[in-house]
């Protein structure tokens, strides 16, 4: 009897304790509202900024330099004196020239009166005017090798760079400066893949980003894309133009950034990453907040594209429905919650998917 009475009163004890019902708890949550994805999307690329015309300028004819001018860095105007070659050996090629000619054109005359007297044959006569032509032509091109013994710069700008100094003997041809032409402008020349440039056309609008210049951004616009690859890259050069600015220099490193339109797999209702759960493949759930009764109900969805902006939702959602953004660990199908915030997802980096425990 007496472990009868011990047993009843174990079995009265337990059904005196109040059982803990999960449908009483209330789970804080930040709910985010479901909105279209973006229709446009941002194509990033690094450049350098370059004048439009960076020219390489050296002599047509062979000799010894006798001075250059200018620095790197020195502005120039057009028409500036920028090198000339030593005189002594053009002056005395033009004058070797000139004396030659001289003689062929006494010798042809002396050729013609004899040949009126019948004294030289017309061949000979014939020899004579092509060596008078002859000497004609060395007298040109003696005067040419004069004429560009000397560089001038064909527009203002400012020199780039200098290859040679003064007392090097160089060959026809060779660089001796490299002007960055003003008349241009300046541009930034950024190497990109063909599927981005396909999505570019000249005159497009471009956000540039130059840590060193004030106020780090310059808006241009596209003013050339290569037609063809770089052979040795495989990359595309996309030219865009840039307003005057005091602060630019050749050889700055920055960034553009192109806006073109989304990509189909891009669009639908943009959530964040962090509201979808048990991703499998394409597929995905959320938790969808029923207002009135501040439960949760979870919603299986259709997975578009994930980046590291936002996550793309193509079936499962339509626009302003809200669901929970974060707090899901705890959550199960029908559960209370307490809302405490309500954020809009796509003006938010979001990480990447997780998938808490249920």
């Amino acid at each position: 009897m007496a472990c009868l009475a011990l047993a009843l009163a174990a079995c009265s004890s337990g059904d005196a304790t109040p059982k803990v019902d999960a449908s009483d708890k209330v789970y804080p949550v930040t709910i985010a509202v479901v909105e279209p994805a973006a229709t446009t999307r941002v194509i990033t690329a690094a450049g350098t900024v370059r004048y439009r015309y960076e020219t390489p300028l050296g002599f047509t004819t062979a000799g010894k330099i006798a001075s250059i001018r200018f620095q790197e860095g020195d502005r120039v105007v057009p028409g500036a004196l920028i090198a000339a070659l030593d005189a002594t050996q053009v002056n005395s090629g033009l004058e070797s020239a000139n004396a030659e000619q001289q003689r062929a054109q006494a010798e042809l005359a002396r050729f013609q009166q004899l040949f009126e007297k019948g004294w030289v044959t017309r061949a000979q006569l014939e020899r004579s005017e092509a060596a008078a032509r002859a000497a004609a032509a060395q007298v040109s091109n003696a005067g040419f090798a004069s004429g560009t013994s000397r560089i001038t710069a064909p527009s203002g700008g400012v020199i780039l760079a200098r290859t040679a100094e003064p007392g090097q003997v160089v060959a026809a041809g060779t660089q001796i400066v490299v002007l960055g032409e003003s008349s241009g402008g300046m541009v930034l020349r950024a190497p990109m893949i063909d599927s981005d440039i396909t999505l570019l056309s000249p005159g497009m609008p471009a956000t540039v980003t130059l840590s060193s210049v004030p106020g780090g951004v310059i808006e241009g616009t596209i003013s050339e894309i290569d037609a063809r690859a770089n052979p040795a890259s495989g990359a595309f050069e996309v030219t865009v133009a840039l307003p005057a600015n005091a602060a630019l220099r050749s050889g700055q490193i920055g960034t553009v950034e192109f806006r073109v339109a989304a990509a189909p797999q891009d669009t639908g209702l943009a959530v964040p990453a962090s509201a979808v759960f048990n991703v499998r493949a394409d597929e995905g759930f959320v938790y969808l907040l029923d207002a009135k009764a501040n439960k949760v109900r979870a919603r299986a969805v259709q997975i578009g594209k994930v980046d590291d902006r936002q996550l793309v939702i193509t079936g499962g959602l339509k626009a302003g429905d809200r669901i929970v953004a974060t707090g899901l660990g705890l959550l199960v199908d029908g559960a209370r919650v307490k809302p405490l915030a309500t954020r809009q997802p796509s003006r938010t980096r979001q990480a990447a998917p997780a998938a808490p425990a249920r």
